[in-house]
């Protein structure tokens, strides 16, 4: 429940309007007992209403119970204004960390954290909270006509209600367990939903739907499993809480009518007394329930609460004066395994350098690091002396062009797409990007050139094309870095020979960080550093390597020689 707390106030939320509905609500709970009053009054022969006075009373109640109700809708706006304020913040918090949070797995638990989870959240203000509190107002109402009847039948009733939550308490630990294992569940169904659903068109190229459909039915089994789990484990204790709850209405019935029959009580006071019980109990009983369903939905409230204070970068900071690059004693590590380790280096501005090593060296992971895409387990990523927590997200990515395996294009025209890198980008700007990454053919083919829609992702398109399309971005960002991942890697030889030679060129004057798997495509790197495991085995000018390094002889070779 600290959490929820703690989100209205990360979310700087006022709850003024929330607040207003509760009271109102309360109120409208709580006017039905001066009809009590009356009825009680009648049996006891407290007091007597004229029929005048009754009919008086009853149109004031009518007419007051209307406008609480009415105020009590503002629980609901205020629930509403409650969400949406902590839906954009918790957005905002999103977009501030680092790509890797939110990508690959974590993709499906944030999907569920800002759908499922955070419309229960909205539910415990919209619904749970207002009617726990409205379902507690009768019962101590009624806690206290009892206790102004008998003492002693006030004092039974406390301690049943006492003994009710102490129940609900004690099967709390066994729901919190199921609850948690059931959320585990839905968030790996999710990530198994999405990944068949990305995988399923490969798999019936060749009839093979089956091989992740079969995990996917085990993995929706076990969450319905979950499910009853949590179900029961929740039920039982309300159940029993509930029965012995019942309960108190027969034995406050029969202390009453001992008491009665010591002559302690009155025969008016021993019915106000039952009617008392029975009207303390109903609301109760629906307390129970609400608040089993509320530590249920806490739980989203604490895992949207860890979501927010998850580590962000931010947005705003200082203006690099240079753009030179260094990795400082740099070292990651992820799910807890190392992927690099003890990486120093440095890059001046300028320098053309080429990442090679086997597959799982870590040089795409390097290239991430440098985009902001992880947070370094320890070390430091600088540009111009500054990390991106210096500079910020802003000034970090507007000198850096990154050009990654996987393409990611949108729904909408050729040139929306391109316009991505630079919204303002010239005619000519244009022109000069699509001849230089290799577009020319493509747009020239397409009905409408570059305003030809593509489909989402650029499903339309072949590899090749989706790379030069890439590229063409980042000539259009004309960044002072630029980080090409196998960007070739797609392209027949004649077409890679070509834009190899175009961005070159283009890119003379600027930082060129390539990740390369084909060595001869990059023997006119100043630098070549050799990755294996993490680590930087080997650096120098390929006519360095090729007499001193023993591995990157047998890359070469072993290229050279297919």
């Amino acid at each position: 429940m600290r959490n929820i707390l703690k989100l209205l106030d990360h979310a700087d939320i006022n709850p003024k309007t929330f607040l207003v509905g509760i009271a109102g609500k309360v109120l409208s709970e709580i006017l039905p007992f001066f009809c009590w009053l009356l009825i009680f009054g009648a049996l006891t022969q407290t007091w007597l209403l004229s029929l005048e006075a009754l009919f008086a009373v009853s149109l004031i109640t009518v007419v007051v119970q209307w406008r609480l109700g009415q105020s009590a809708k503002q629980s609901f706006l205020g629930a509403y204004d409650i969400t949406h304020q902590l839906r954009k913040v918790l957005l905002h918090d999103i977009r501030s960390q680092p790509l890797s949070k939110i990508t690959g797995q974590g993709l499906g638990e944030h999907i569920k954290l800002i759908t499922r989870d955070l419309k229960a959240f909205e539910d415990i203000f919209s619904h749970l909270i207002a009617d726990l509190v409205a379902a507690l107002a009768i019962p101590l109402a009624m806690l206290c006509v009892l206790l102004f009847c008998s003492p002693y039948l006030a004092s039974l009733m406390l301690i049943v209600m006492v003994t009710a939550s102490l129940l609900l308490w004690k099967f709390e630990e066994n729901f919190s367990k199921q609850a948690q294992r059931h959320i585990d569940k839905n968030a790996s169904c999710t990530n198994k939903l999405l990944e068949y659903i990305a995988c399923l068109p490969t798999l019936k190229r060749f009839g093979r739907s089956e091989v992740l459909a079969t995990p996917l039915n085990q993995e929706l089994a076990d969450l319905r499993k979950t499910g009853l789990g949590v179900e029961w484990a929740g039920g039982i204790g309300v159940i029993l809480a509930s029965l012995l709850l019942e309960l108190s209405i027969p034995m406050v019935a029969a202390l009453g009518a001992y008491l009665m029959s010591l002559g302690n009580l009155m025969l008016g006071e021993w019915l106000v007394s039952i009617i008392a019980a029975v009207a303390c109990i109903r609301p109760f009983v629906r307390m129970t329930i609400f608040s089993t369903l509320l530590r249920y939905m806490a739980k989203s409230a604490d895992r949207l609460y860890v979501l927010s204070q998850e580590p962000q970068q931010p947005v705003h900071g200082v203006q690099p004066h240079h753009h030179d690059i260094e990795f400082k004693a740099v070292e990651l590590t992820l799910d807890g395994n190392t992927i690099l380790k003890d990486i120093n280096l440095r890059v001046p501005y300028g320098q053309h350098i080429a990442l090679i090593g086997t597959s799982g060296a870590g040089k795409t992971t390097l290239l991430d690091l440098l985009a902001a895409f992880h947070i370094p387990t320890h070390g430091a990523v600088k540009i111009g002396g500054c990390t991106v927590e210096a500079t910020g997200t802003m000034h970090w990515y507007q000198h850096i062009s990154y050009v990654t395996q996987n393409v990611q294009l949108f729904a909408g025209t050729l040139k929306e797409n391109l316009l991505i890198a630079k919204k303002d980008a010239s005619t000519e700007e244009l022109e000069t990007a699509i001849t230089t990454a290799g577009l020319g053919e493509l747009i020239a083919r397409l009905p409408q050139g570059l305003n030809t829609e593509i489909n989402e992702n650029g499903k339309d398109l072949s590899g090749g094309e989706r790379q030069r399309l890439s590229l063409a971005r980042a000539l259009l960002h004309d960044a002072p870095i630029v980080l090409l991942d196998e960007f070739t890697s797609a392209l027949d030889q004649p077409k890679q020979r070509e834009i190899l030679h175009s961005i070159t060129e283009y890119f003379a004057s600027k930082t060129m960080i390539t990740v390369a798997h084909r060595l001869d495509t990059i023997t006119d790197a100043d630098c070549i550093y050799l990755m294996n495991r993490g680590r930087i085995d080997d650096f120098g000018s390929h006519n360095q390597l090729i007499t001193t390094s023993s591995r990157y002889q047998s890359l070469w070779e072993a290229q050279h020689n297919n």
